[in-house]
């Protein structure tokens, strides 16, 4: 989109002109004060009524920062209409001055349930958010029940935690050195490219990582373990190598410790990208996703050191995330997923007990939509 003040560019009507010498341009108030408005008090009432419409609604919140350093809370609603299609909403980013303390955010999201109406006499609203201890605040203070947290930010959580450890930190700092240099580098990547060629390798680029997003630093070992013949081939050359004094290369025993972790960090990778590439609802992957990554988390007796506290680090980190008051639920959700009903991450009497859970409430949902259809 372009901003209002096109309008006032001087090429930007003499081009109009061209097109269309009979047309009149609109003034950039024309645009600001009446056709924006009222295409967004038009879309606004359209998704106020499918709100209304429908029975439930759930939220999804988060606060952020942008480049000019101004913060904003976005707030998103999610229903299932009377076709039973899910639909999402954007329906506020607001800027907030003040301190992003829990109070303060909650005081936003009830101002939010009341412009939308999206109050129910009958329901709760779920809320999604990260795992911010000011969020926790927030949606007690506003009145939202259950609390979910987004398993995606929790995977992230428990990465950067086993990413921490300090061999691994280690391992993760030098071959950071090594991608920087290279990405640096036109002479440095024109070597390596042709060392790709001579070896057969594929012609891909070495990843940096971004510190807020754990899985570009898994990206950037699988990478480096990808390219690692072309990269010892590459800094072993003389011309390189006098410019590269300072990078410290890895060893046998470095290699074998990044594809442990590599190996070790796939099934965390795996959660990520089917909660972040899934279409449907995603409340009832939580628990199978979370059991797959405990399992794969379990000591083993033929680990190594690095790879003993690299678990125990993410294992800790991840196993309260979901306390108690939101597990049965989840656990419900998951039930009634067709892909994962036999719940077969549960025992017997657990299992038991899910399915009586659902038998009991069934009736009563069947009557409350009786009631609201």
């Amino acid at each position: 989109m372009a901003p209002f003040n096109i309008v006032e560019n001087r090429k930007f009507i003499q081009m109009f002109k061209v097109l269309e010498p009979k047309f009149k341009m609109p003034c950039r108030g024309h645009f600001s004060e009446k056709v924006i408005p009222e295409i967004y008090n038009e879309t606004k009432q359209s998704v106020k009524e499918c709100l209304k419409n429908a029975n439930c609604v759930a939220l999804t919140t988060d606060s952020w920062t942008s480049c000019a350093t101004q913060s904003y809370v976005t707030i998103m609603a999610q229903v299932i209409n009377e076709k039973w299609e899910g639909k999402s909403f954007v329906l506020q980013t607001r800027e907030v001055s003040e301190s992003h303390t829990g109070v303060n955010i909650a005081q936003v999201l009830r101002n939010s349930l009341s412009e939308w109406e999206l109050t129910r006499p009958h329901t709760t609203i779920a809320c999604v958010t990260d795992n911010a201890s000011n969020m926790d605040i927030a949606v007690r203070e506003s009145g939202l029940h259950p609390h979910i947290k987004c398993l995606a930010h929790v995977v992230n959580l428990a990465s950067k935690r086993g990413l921490a450890v300090s061999r691994v930190a280690r391992l993760l700092g030098r071959v950071r050195r090594i991608t920087t240099f290279f990405h640096k580098s036109t002479t440095a990547t024109a070597v390596l490219t042709n060392k790709q060629t001579q070896l057969e390798l594929p012609r891909h680029k070495l990843i940096t990582d971004v510190q807020t997003r754990w899985n570009s630093m898994y990206e950037m070992l699988a990478r480096y373990l990808e390219q690692q013949a072309a990269v010892s081939a590459a800094l072993s050359c003389p011309e390189i190598r006098r410019n590269a004094r300072e990078i410290d290369t890895l060893d046998h025993t470095d290699i074998s410790d990044v594809e442990d972790i590599v190996k070790l960090l796939k099934p965390l990778k795996t959660a990520t990208t089917v909660v972040c590439d899934e279409k449907e609802p995603t409340v009832s992957l939580i628990m199978p996703l979370k059991y797959m990554i405990e399992q794969s988390m379990s000591p083993n007796e033929n680990d190594t050191q690095t790879i003993a506290n690299t678990k125990s680090a993410i294992l800790l980190n991840i196993s309260d995330r979901y306390t108690w008051d939101c597990n049965d639920m989840l656990q419900e959700c998951t039930a009634l997923n067709l892909r994962f009903r036999s719940l077969s991450h549960l025992n017997d009497e657990q299992r038991e007990s899910i399915y009586a859970r659902i038998c009991e409430k069934a009736p009563a949902l069947h009557e409350h939509r009786n009631q609201v259809g």
